[in-house]
């Protein structure tokens, strides 16, 4: 696999997934109601362990599909990575429609595609958030829902991961999950510049549009990216 296509399905794979917003709204209810109960600390504190759960989440899917693929490879061998890159096109392609039409709800809001049941359970388990093990389980579940957009994110960087020797894998895991998290390092950062929940709202309300079109983009780009690496392959 050549070392700019790899680079470019990895970097790709990172931006589009930190554009999606559920593991961020969550926190920022999280922390919105951890710092109106006790203090800035104490909510401070709880938050690295919902930013920690989010992590181990990252690191167990990569860490699962790594093994798969790596499996794969060197024991059915080059039908599997000439084959995984055009089923990827696909659900790409697909992707970038559904995410532009039915990631956010239609309407006002910033409400996303789960069902309301959900995400009133989601949002009353942030909002009593008590201890540090409440934090991790609330930030490692908080990314599944969302896994039907970014499950295929984590496959087209663990087939570049298990299928080349060109890039250092660590360092591109451990890329991938800051560049993850970094929207909630953000979001911590605006509530400790006097913003609060309201404001952030109001502010994703006002971005909704960017986002569908960044996240359709983004998969636009990677379905391109995979139909080269077909292409490579073959």
């Amino acid at each position: 696999m050549g070392i700019f296509i790899s680079l470019e399905i990895v970097f790709l794979a990172m931006l589009t997934y930190c554009l999606f917003q559920l593991p961020a709204g969550i926190f920022s209810i999280f922390y919105h109601y951890a710092s109106g109960k006790s203090s800035s600390r104490k909510a401070d504190g709880l938050s690295i362990y919902y930013i920690l759960g989010v992590e181990l989440f990252l690191s167990v899917i990569f860490l699962l599909l790594y093994l798969i693929f790596s499996y794969l490879f060197i024991n059915i061998g080059p039908f599997t990575s000439t084959i995984f890159p055009w089923v990827l096109v696909g659900i790409f392609l697909a992707l970038s429609i559904a995410s532009f039409f039915f990631y956010f709800r239609k309407g006002a809001g910033t409400e996303l595609f789960i069902s309301r049941k959900l995400a009133n359970r989601i949002s009353a388990n942030a909002k009593n958030v008590k201890t540090s093990s409440d934090a991790l389980v609330l930030g490692f579940t908080a990314s599944i829902p969302e896994l039907i957009f970014t499950f295929p994110l984590f496959a087209a960087t663990a087939i570049v991961l298990a299928n080349t020797t060109e890039v250092p894998r660590p360092l591109f895991v451990l890329l991938y999950i800051v560049i993850a998290i970094s929207p909630l390092f953000f979001y911590h950062h605006l509530f400790h510049t006097g913003h609060n929940l309201a404001e952030i709202q109001r502010s994703r309300v006002k971005n909704e549009t960017f986002y569908r079109i960044a996240i359709c983009i983004g998969f636009l780009l990677l379905a391109l990216t995979m139909f080269n690496l077909g292409f490579y392959y073959g």
